[in-house]
């Protein structure tokens, strides 16, 4: 049976993993993609322009990152996408400055994507929708009672052993209606790759997320990390993201997981890439018996990563109506 193009996909996310997930749906064909992604990165340049505003400034640089990878592959794309990730001797980047620009332009984040369409000539295969119009610092506490205000703290501390307990939003924001409503209206709603509190978690902080999540009658679909965080988990598997995210959006969170498969790995490679997640107490994902072949060896830097080709392969095999 074939897959309707026509269904309303939504994938949740950030970071690095969104954009890959969105670059996998638009290879098959899928062309009603709603991505929704965090406003409250305060990492790299970002969060440099969130101080010079007091904080009262959203984060562009998970929408931007989202938004061009539901742009097909082309030359205008690659243009533009090396325009965006441009950053001069400063630090500053030209994405979140351009982005910035447009949402003063067009008074509204979320109606950046068009304005974004008409100057680039992109034909976008879905769009993007910012969890919450409003700006907020994502806060949390480690199991030893230590806080920190902050999501680049995440990134900052993400090799320590003292592990996230809990996140929360100060002040708490109210989530986007179009967010709320995109999940009403979703057949299919994909989460992850990406951390587990910094890029996913955080899109289910502002009010009304959680309720419209679990009211939504679609297929919900985590994509699991191919490796643990030490600073989030000791050990990575279906278990502990059942467990962990129950504490936030209840029993029974997702219908299915998508688990990577290590098996196709030259095994000395492998054995070289798991000492080197090891330096940073981050191990492998621990597979279940439901494995999908997803994984590639970034060779350079000895990484793993979610592959676009292997992703829109399976989503062929299992996105089916």
């Amino acid at each position: 049976m074939a897959i309707k193009r026509q269904v309303k996909v939504c994938t949740i996310g950030g970071g690095s993993g969104m954009p890959v997930v969105n670059k996998a749906l638009v290879e098959v064909g899928f062309n009603d993609i709603h991505s929704i992604v965090t406003t409250f990165d305060s990492g790299g340049y970002s969060g440099r322009m969130k101080t010079d505003e007091r904080g009262k400034l959203l984060a562009f640089s998970d929408y931007w990152r989202s938004l061009i990878s539901l742009w097909k592959n082309g030359r205008q794309k690659a243009i533009w996408e090396e325009m965006l990730r441009y950053r001069d001797g400063r630090g500053r980047n030209f994405g979140d400055i351009f982005f910035q620009f447009m949402t003063e332009k067009t008074g509204n984040l979320a109606n950046v994507d068009r304005l974004f369409s008409e100057l680039t000539g992109a034909e976008l295969k879905g769009e993007v929708i910012p969890v919450s119009l409003e700006p907020a610092d994502v806060c949390w506490q480690t199991e030893s009672g230590k806080q920190y205000v902050g999501e680049h703290y995440f990134d900052e501390y993400r090799m320590s052993e003292d592990r996230v307990k809990k996140i929360w939003l100060e002040p708490m924001v109210e989530a986007s209606e179009e967010a709320k409503q995109t999940l009403k209206m979703a057949e299919i709603i994909i989460v992850g790759p990406g951390s587990i509190y910094g890029s996913i978690l955080v899109n289910f902080l502002p009010q009304g997320m959680i309720t419209a999540y679990r009211s939504s009658q679609a297929r919900k679909i985590l994509i699991a990390n191919l490796t643990s965080v030490a600073n989030e988990t000791a050990k990575l598997d279906a278990a502990t993201y059942y467990k962990i995210f129950s504490n936030y959006l209840g029993k029974n969170s997702f219908d299915d997981i998508i688990e990577p498969d290590f098996t196709k790995i030259n095994p000395k490679l492998l054995t070289e890439v798991k000492r080197n997640y090891a330096y940073e107490h981050s191990y492998l994902y621990s597979s279940g018996s439901q494995v999908n072949d997803i994984v590639v060896v970034d060779r350079k830097n000895l990484r793993l990563r979610h592959d676009v080709k292997k992703l829109s392969l399976l989503f062929k095999r299992i996105l089916r109506s």
